[in-house]
């Protein structure tokens, strides 16, 4: 029977290097390997493996009952990503068979490899070892059937009380060598790709041995190294990356306006407040946010600067300095503000943590910046129990 990988817009990162690691690792089965990109494509019972955020619960466990009355017991499902490995024993209890946790890798082809084989592994939780050097995989699968951002960098050192990525990937940084990812330039160029974007906890961390200080000629060689390649387009520091506030230097920003087509810089900032900022383990202080955001606008980029609004044990003077820097930032630099509520997620030292309320002036400065166009990421009703 097949296996099938439920692909959506927002685990395309994760199905891409899952997908690197099954074609990888077991050639000769790669066609028995499907996307799903809609449940529809699930056409006959198998394997169909999930990878997902807490958010898309719902969306899951509607998907599970969809095809268990499609097809009864003769499919079964594997859960991993996010979510599975923050709760695996909750995520178990939503109807899958096994939840994997950890990074796919080999252990997970052989996983695969038995189902395939015909032979059914015992249901459950199983916990996969660090993959280890990035270089092990390419960043997408060979077939080149599934392409999205080069992953430069997995792992990050700060361990923020909201982030799951320490979690899931560890706390010392692993970076994909330069030569393996000409391999992956050329590859993609070569099978019709003509930009790419990347992905890494602090894009401005590539090569770094130390997080806090960025290795600018590691970074201007992985860019040129692209150009050289063949990419027409590269956007370096916006999604589905950003940097941190004390890895902002304004030669890098030059290397960056030099070799890129991006006209925005996404900075994490978080809060105005440096109570908050410390509860959060963020690691950088406001002012640090404020002259790394100066200095993205003095580039002459546009500054895309994350905060999240909800943040638990928040007071009132905490919101009016986070509107203060808020205003300070859009007055002074132009800069756009992402905003996020804060949601507990699994497997984050603030899994058990509730929001916090948004008061009326917050609320109202949200409206209003949506309002302008000077605010993205909010979606309809997203504060409305939080105020």
């Amino acid at each position: 029977m097949p296996v099938y990988l439920r692909t959506t817009p927002r685990n395309l990162n994760s199905i891409a290097a899952l997908l690197a690691v099954l074609e990888t690792d077991l050639p000769s089965r790669a066609s028995d390997i499907r996307l799903a990109k809609h449940l529809d494509d699930i056409v006959e019972p198998g394997l169909v493996l999930y990878s997902f955020m807490t958010r898309e619960l719902g969306r899951v466990v509607q998907e599970l009952a969809r095809l268990r009355h499609r097809f009864g017991d003769t499919f079964a499902a594997v859960a991993g990503g996010p979510q599975a490995s923050g709760d695996p024993d909750q995520t178990l209890s939503l109807g899958f068979r096994w939840v994997v946790v950890g990074e796919a890798g080999p252990e997970l082809s052989g996983f695969v490899g038995q189902w395939l084989a015909g032979t059914v592994p015992p249901p459950g939780i199983y916990r996969f070892s660090p993959v280890g050097p990035l270089d092990r995989y390419p960043p997408w699968a060979p077939s080149g059937r599934l392409f999205a951002p080069v992953e430069i960098t997995r792992g990050c050192p700060f361990g923020c009380a909201f982030c799951q990525t320490p979690a899931l990937f560890g706390r010392k940084p692993r970076h994909r060598s330069l030569a393996a990812l000409r391999q992956a330039f050329s590859h993609a160029v070569a099978t019709g790709h003509s930009f790419t974007r990347f992905v890494a906890p602090n894009a401005f961390a590539y090569g770094a041995r130390d997080a806090r200080h960025p290795d600018v000629p590691a970074i201007e060689s992985l860019l040129v190294a692209a150009r050289d390649c063949g990419f027409r387009k590269l956007y370096f520091g916006t999604f589905p990356s950003e940097v941190r506030p004390e890895s902002v230097r304004a030669d890098l920003l030059r290397v960056v306006r030099g070799l890129c087509d991006n006209h925005t810089i996404a900075l994490g900032l978080q809060s105005g407040s440096n109570d908050v900022l410390e509860r959060l383990r963020r690691g950088h202080s406001v002012e640090e946010g404020i002259r790394a955001v100066e200095a993205i606008a003095a580039a002459g980029f546009t500054p895309r600067v994350d905060f999240i609004f909800g943040l638990p044990g928040e007071t009132d003077v905490h919101r009016a300095r986070t509107r203060q820097v808020i205003g300070l930032l859009r007055d002074a630099y132009g800069a756009l503000i992402h905003a996020h509520r804060f949601t507990p997620l699994p497997g984050t030292p603030w899994a058990h943590e509730r929001p916090s309320r948004i008061d009326a002036p917050t609320l109202r400065l949200i409206d209003e910046l949506k309002g302008s166009g000077g605010m993205t990421g909010v979606r309809p009703g997203d504060f409305d129990e939080m105020a």
